[in-house]
């Protein structure tokens, strides 16, 4: 981790923003001063009370008696805003601002910054593959290590978070390939740690053969607006001992530039993605338009998708929250982020949910989807609580395992531990959210995407095709890669059927078909759920829509994926055994009319 230091990527920032007198240190001042007021500022801006809070939005509500005369209203209450909802102005990391203060100096003063972390966040890819996912970079501040601080109120987190962009978007996320492999052979035993970081290192600031940009790039970080654009955020905890709120606080920036001819390059603080602001989950009568959106329309909209998996990886919104609805910062205690405190006993709200919970056959409550909810928030991630806030509290999303342990509130850390079976040679320690649930995850996506079939494998966005119903792609009921075919059967019978694909790398071929099928929990005739027929083309070979078999599934378990089994006929196996390019497979899906939605996974040939 050494090869990589702050003042190097911030000096190819400014290299690329091409700014007349601009130095790594000036955007490192600018990115602290924004957590300024105004009237305390080095640069022109912004800063947190460029707009100040709205009371009403703070939540929970301000207590008059809870205020301290002993200290400053505005480090006991939000006054100032990030996107129209309220954040705490200032906070004590502004005085990284300061003009004496320099973090490159001294590579090992307390005010130093270190890089502790390289994540490989392939998985953030999405299907239809318009960018390869996010390559993030942490640097840690020093005064974080145990004794380089006082007594745990000195750390400070800055994690580049750039979205690396699919130099030949129109082939999907195949074209992807090259960096899911550079990845994997970063794992060859042969390899030195010097030659891990050199390669590593080149392939954040230079990039890959093909067209791919470096990693630190600044259009990588949010230079355009949306979902899919990349940022750099902070988890900070860099306070004053004489702050009445120790809040850990994670806040959100995108990287803005001009152009060659009006050249500009500073840090913008932007809403937290995924992070509705906590008064969106208060119940009641609203006259907030912002309100009445979310608990009216987009909240129950989602409840489906944050109810449709029993991986808390796949926990996801089925659609960016609208921006208005995004919070300033994300916080957790205080309880400005908690929703399940802000919910509480969950009024019309809870109501409503529980209404599309049993419409959907689940047996989730309503607390457990805000708790899904809470899990995708920034503050909810990084310190997984209950309502109460308790630190001994757990946040029960309705897993059967408890859900995962952080470092509290973090990760990733500036501490380290000693490398098993290396003498003399330590590593950045890591939380067992990580090491137990995510990182696991992520490395079967990599061997997923290496090894599988994308048209088998639902994985390419429009490629299967229906003339009686939309086929989307769905990342929440999933068996295998990101991605499974959603399939909504309005009138009850459907043909789906591929695109020619070719057997290569699938040889060779057994006697069987297989198929995850997942059954839908409604059913309005419970006596008869449907049936599966399959047939197979090989043009190449003479075979034409040739009947591989049916499948009854009144007897398979509904709300949950079974795997049903086609028997192949010997010429069929023959022929797919040749490598035909022409394959093509069509289901026929006979079920109830209302019935639904119903998926399809991982088609391959037993062998």
């Amino acid at each position: 981790m050494s090869a990589f230091t702050l003042r190097d990527v911030l000096g190819q920032l400014v290299a690329q923003g091409q700014v007349p007198g601009q130095t790594p240190l000036d955007l490192f001042h600018q990115l602290f001063d924004t957590f300024q007021r105004g009237a305390n500022g080095s640069f022109p801006g912004p800063h947190c009370d460029d707009v100040a809070a709205v009371t009403g939005d703070i939540q929970p509500p301000v207590d008059p008696n809870s205020i301290n005369p002993a200290f400053p209203f505005e480090k006991q209450v939000p006054t100032g805003s990030i996107n129209g909802w309220p954040v705490l102005c200032p906070r004590s990391v502004g005085d990284e601002a300061a003009a004496t203060n320099d973090p490159f100096s001294d590579p090992l003063a307390a005010n130093a910054y270190m890089a502790t972390t390289l994540s490989n966040r392939f998985d953030l890819a999405p299907p239809d593959g318009s960018d390869c996912g996010e390559y993030r970079l942490v640097f840690a501040r020093r005064s974080g290590i145990p004794g380089g601080g006082r007594s745990g109120f000195e750390r400070n987190f800055i994690i580049f978070e750039a979205r690396l962009p699919n130099p030949h978007p129109e082939q999907g996320r195949q074209a992807c390939l090259p960096v899911v492999q550079f990845w994997l052979n970063q794992s060859d035993p042969s390899k030195s740690p010097a030659i891990r970081a050199s390669e590593l290192h080149s392939f954040f600031f230079n990039g890959l053969p093909g067209g791919f940009e470096p990693v630190i790039h600044i259009d990588h970080y949010g230079a355009r607006e949306g979902a899919h654009s990349g940022q750099i955020r902070t988890n900070e905890f860099l306070l004053a001992l004489t702050d009445p709120i120790n809040a850990w606080s994670l806040r959100e920036f995108r990287l803005v530039h001009g152009t060659s001819g009006n050249p500009s390059l500073r840090f913008i603080p932007s809403f937290v993605k995924d992070n509705p602001s906590a008064k969106l989950f208060v119940p009641g009568t609203s006259a907030d338009p912002r309100v009445t959106g979310f608990q009216g329309s987009f909240f129950l909209d989602a409840v489906d998708r944050l109810a449709s998996t029993d991986d808390l990886n796949r926990f996801a919104y089925p659609s960016a929250l609208p921006t208005t609805m995004e919070a300033g910062e994300s916080l957790m205690i205080p309880f400005q982020n908690n929703y399940l405190n802000a919910f509480g006993t969950g009024g019309t709200l809870k109501t409503s949910l529980q209404s599309k919970l049993n419409a959907l056959g689940s047996t989730l409550t309503p607390e457990q989807i805000v708790a899904r909810a809470q899990s995708l928030s920034c503050a909810g991630c990084h310190e997984p609580v209950d309502g109460t806030g308790s630190a001994t509290s757990e946040l029960d999303v309705g897993l059967s395992a408890p859900y995962p342990k952080t470092l509290t509130f973090t990760h990733t850390s500036e501490q380290k531990e000693a490398i098993p079976g290396a003498p003399g040679r330590e590593r950045f320690l890591i939380s067992n959210a990580l090491t137990q649930v995510f990182i696991p995850f992520r490395q079967q996506v990599m061997t997923d995407f290496l090894l599988g079939q994308p048209i088998l494998g639902f994985e390419k966005p429009g490629a299967w095709t229906s003339a009686q119903t939309a086929l989307p792609v769905h990342t929440g009921r999933v068996t295998e890669g990101i991605s499974s075919l959603q399939v909504a059967v309005p009138t009850g019978l459907a043909q789906i059927v591929s695109p020619s694909f070719s057997t290569a790398g699938l040889t060779p071929v057994g006697n069987k078909l297989k198929l995850d099928f997942f059954v839908s929990a409604v059913q309005p005739n419970p006596a008869w759920v449907g049936t599966v027929e399959v047939l197979i083309s090989i043009p190449s070979a003479g075979i034409s829509n040739q009947w591989v078999g049916n499948a009854v599934l009144n007897t398979l378990p509904r709300g949950a994926f079974s795997t049903l089994e086609f028997p192949l006929q010997a010429g069929t196996v023959t022929a797919l055994n040749k490598v035909p390019a022409d394959v093509k497979l069509q289901f026929g899906l006979s079920v109830t009319t209302g019935s639904g939605p119903y998926y399809l996974d991982n088609v391959r040939f037993a062998n």
